[in-house]
């Protein structure tokens, strides 16, 4: 019974749930920072790939003859 009348009981189960919180703050930003990552990555691998693609084929277009050339 006296636990529940001491006040400095209470402060501790207050300041342990604030650094809970915080805690959950800062794994959410941590989750969300992550999913950015992932999607940034993602977008650079696309736009890398699509660049490659486009060089491959103008290289390849090079080794090609035209119409009415000769050889």
């Amino acid at each position: 019974m006296n636990e529940m009348m001491d006040p400095n009981v209470w402060r501790q189960r207050y300041q342990e749930m604030m650094r809970e919180a915080e805690q959950d703050r800062l794994a959410h930003a941590l989750r969300v920072q992550r999913k950015k990552d992932a999607n940034h990555t993602f977008l650079l691998k696309w736009e890398l790939r699509r660049i490659a693609g486009l060089l491959s084929k103008f290289f390849k277009s090079l080794n090609k003859p035209r119409n009415g050339a000769r050889l």
